[in-house]
């Protein structure tokens, strides 16, 4: 399963990645968020260099798939 933790503002939501559909150029991701589970599905962008990412939060963060780590 790959997984990322990113740090928002003062505690850390975790990414699981469900499925990378890339006919549909979408990531569906388990969020545990202050321990709340849920699911959404993000569609992937790609930035100049053709590494692959989706938006998160009210800020739209950056979160690149080649962060995530395999557990």
């Amino acid at each position: 399963m790959l997984e990322y933790d990113y740090y928002h503002s003062d505690h850390f939501v975790t990414f699981d990645v469900i499925e990378i559909n890339d006919e549909e150029e979408t990531i569906t991701l388990a969020i545990s968020n202050q321990g709340k589970i849920s699911q959404d599905t993000f569609p992937l962008f790609e930035d100049k260099d053709g590494q692959q990412y989706f938006e998160y939060g009210p800020c739209f963060e950056k979160i690149y798939v080649d962060e995530f780590v395999i557990l």
